[in-house]
């Protein structure tokens, strides 16, 4: 007994005729036939019988069709726990994230989870909310990374990863001693400094939005550069600022004094499909995410 002679049972049940299940499996209406003959002798016992034109189940028949679905459902999810085998072995993932989090949250963790999965093609692409939301709605990407500002399409969950904080960043180089010599004081600094402004959509236009920018620029790392080598401010989020200890610090970063606190405070959060089936490797990034969010969260508090 093989799966082929199951699905041609299961088949004439449903069309009835020879050639229609022929049409279906693709194969010669006689090799149809050929299989039907070799199930009843296999069986020892009549399956089909031809009634009015119609190629109808016996009562053995009948009897033998549940087990044939069965069979048949269970070769189907072993084909499919081996393709997902080799989906997490040689699988991809599409990701797509806000700036913030695409440039300073995002890289180190998919650079571990490609240690993990070196088999994995992981690709990432940085845009603005919009055309995220876009994305994840058509389902053309896996999962999206947005801040917990951004209203969310129908049926999508979003999980919280990680968290961030909106303040302000000045040079931290004994070369800029104007920026240093006023203290970050609330609204009185606004109009006391040269600003610098990320030109894209983030969490952080909230605060930009106080300030005539002197320049304006769609990079975060370029911001950051111009606040460095100079007297120039800027509102930045904390997560862009390396806070390692053995390295040399080109920026400070501080909190805002005028920001409500839970207002200057966000969520990063991971959002998806709801009700969608994961494959393996969709799950195992899931819960890596989970994991090094969790770790991250927690060496910042």
């Amino acid at each position: 007994m093989n799966i082929l002679k199951l699905r041609i049972l299961m088949l004439i049940d449903k069309f009835h005729k020879a050639t229609d299940v022929a049409e279906a499996l693709q194969v010669k209406q006689p090799t149809v036939s050929f299989h039907m003959k070799s199930l009843e002798k296999e069986m020892g016992v009549s399956l089909f019988s031809l009634q009015q034109g119609r190629i109808i189940l016996t009562e053995a028949g009948k009897k033998l069709l549940p087990y044939a679905k069965q069979i048949i459902s269970l070769e189907q999810k072993a084909r499919q726990a081996v393709d997902e085998l080799t989906e997490v072995s040689q699988g991809r993932l599409h990701l797509s994230a806000e700036s913030i989090s695409g440039t300073y949250f995002l890289p180190t963790i998919i650079a571990k989870f490609a240690q993990q999965y070196p088999d994995c093609r992981i690709q990432l692409e940085i845009q603005s909310p919009d055309t995220i939301k876009q994305l994840l709605k058509q389902g053309e990407i896996d999962f999206a990374f947005l801040d917990d500002r951004d209203s969310l399409p129908e049926y999508t969950v979003a999980e919280p990863v990680a968290s961030d904080q909106v303040g302000v960043i000045r040079s931290a180089s004994a070369l800029a001693p104007a920026s240093k010599s006023e203290e970050v004081d609330g609204p009185d600094m606004l109009d006391k400094h040269i600003w610098v402004k990320y030109s894209g959509t983030s969490v952080v236009d909230q605060y930009s939005s106080l300030v005539k920018p002197h320049l304006e620029i769609n990079s975060w790392e370029a911001v950051k550069q111009v606040v460095s080598g100079g007297e120039a401010l800027a509102f930045f989020p904390a997560s862009g600022v390396d806070n390692n200890e053995n390295a040399v610090p080109s920026v400070e970063w501080l909190p805002y004094p005028e920001a409500d606190n839970k207002k200057s405070h966000y969520q990063i959060n991971i959002v998806y499909q709801q009700d969608t089936h994961m494959n393996l490797m969709q799950q195992a990034f899931l819960d890596f995410i989970r994991r090094e969010g969790l770790e991250m969260n927690s060496k910042r508090t």
